[in-house]
């Protein structure tokens, strides 16, 4: 950071005026008595002062300070490194130098001890250094991630005077440093879900597109086949154009749907145990989905840091539409007035026909049950994850039902590789 991204605070100004006064009037006294000693005194006085106004005046002059992170994305379980860097780049040196920085309370240190907080979900973390001339200063600090979300380290107080503590000049760091940590990936077996066909989807209920990667059989041209379906070699060989026929296959999209709601009525607030285990099971979902190459899409009931009400991604097989799922769910803020059954109403409308619908909730009511049983008679796959109690619903080709129990801490739950 250089110079500008500081924000000049207070100064203790008044002392050392007062004692520059009282070092000058201690030389004038001195030397009209003719007292040579108390004229050696006053002029040492006098050097002291004019040294702490010199370090008040440029101490934090050319000082910058800068927050490093070996990675800026994390899961939880993962070891980091914060890299701090300090560097004085003037000639006078800072016989000491204090950094009072802000740190996120989620995050285990594993290499420095941090000072609880009046602000919340923050600890203070305090060090001393040391620097010369023109001198550069790193150290390095290990930590742990613990729980998802966006963390924010800063702002930071730096603080600095002379060596006699007589005057001390302090300023703060605006400059904010982020971590995005992502929800913990579980594996099936965590989720309460078979290995093999999670979905319930192998044998799909409804054909609707050829697959242009399964060619079928050749046929004779027909006007109005698109180019893309003539088959060159064909009709070279048989002197006539002929095109290709694909197999039809279902189309692979699954549009997962996150419900927050952890209780029946909004004002009771949320239970932060079933939320992240929701949050962390529609995320797993997600990678497994995109790692079978289908077209995963999210929609959640809830928005995320500076988005709009609802989390809306459509479906999708982009190479970062991973990194785009996991980053929301990160983000997501956990507030709801909405009914995730309506959400489903809403949304199904503009999807395509035909695809799965998986739903995470804590709350399988009368009213989302009769909606999943109306998208199913109209041709969709439903899969159906809740956290707690399974509900007594039937399972059929095409709707699955499943439970994950809703008394494991996510604390405890071992990060796997899916299946």
């Amino acid at each position: 950071m250089d110079d500008a991204g500081w924000v000049a605070a207070h100064d203790e100004g008044s002392r050392p005026r007062q004692l520059l006064i009282l070092a000058v009037f201690l030389v004038l006294v001195a030397l009209a008595i003719q007292q040579p000693v108390l004229v050696l005194l006053g002029l040492l006085c006098l050097l002291v002062v004019l040294a702490a106004l010199l370090w008040r005046r440029f101490g934090l002059r050319g000082v910058t300070y800068g927050r490093t992170l070996s990675a800026p994305r994390a899961f939880p379980g993962d070891e980091l490194i914060l890299e701090l860097t300090l560097e004085n780049r003037k000639l006078l040196p800072l016989p000491w130098l204090e950094v009072v920085d802000e740190f996120p309370k989620s995050l285990t240190f594993l290499d420095v001890t941090v000072e609880p907080s009046t602000k919340p979900r923050v600890v203070v973390f305090r060090s001393l250094f040391t620097l010369g001339s023109y001198q550069r200063v790193r150290r390095r600090y290990r930590f742990r991630c613990t729980a998802r979300g966006s963390l924010h380290f800063g702002p930071a107080l730096i603080k600095t005077g002379d060596v006699f503590g007589l005057a001390k000049q302090e300023t703060e760091m605006s400059d904010d440093t982020a971590l995005l940590v992502y929800p913990r990936l579980l594996s099936l077996p965590a989720l309460g879900l078979p290995a093999a066909d999670p979905f319930g989807d192998t044998r799909p209920r409804r054909f609707l597109l050829e697959d242009p990667l399964q060619p079928a059989s050749v046929r004779p041209y027909v006007a109005g086949d698109a180019p893309r379906r003539i088959h060159w070699r064909a009709s070279a060989r048989t002197m006539s154009l002929q095109s290709r026929e694909y197999e039809r296959t279902a189309l692979p999209t699954i549009a997962i749907f996150l419900d927050v709601n952890t209780f029946e009525h909004f004002w009771e607030g949320v239970d932060p145990q079933r939320l992240e285990l929701a949050i962390s099971a529609a995320a797993s979902l997600a990678a497994r989905g995109l790692a079978e190459r289908r077209q995963v899409g999210l929609y959640v009931n809830a928005p995320m840091e500076g988005g709009e009400r609802f989390v809306r991604i459509r479906p999708s097989r982009h190479p970062r539409q991973l990194a785009r799922l996991l980053e929301a769910l990160a983000l997501l803020v956990p507030y709801s007035g909405f009914r995730i059954e309506a959400l489903l109403e809403r949304e199904v409308r503009v999807l395509p026909p035909g695809l799965t619908l998986v739903v995470v909730t804590s709350l399988p009511t009368p009213a989302l049950e009769e909606t999943l049983a109306r998208l199913y008679r109209g041709g969709h796959s439903i899969t159906l994850l809740v956290i707690g109690t399974r509900p007594d619903l039937p399972e059929r080709n095409g709707f699955r039902v499943y439970a994950l129990g809703s008394e494991v801490p996510v604390a405890d739950l071992d990060t796997f590789e899916l299946a």
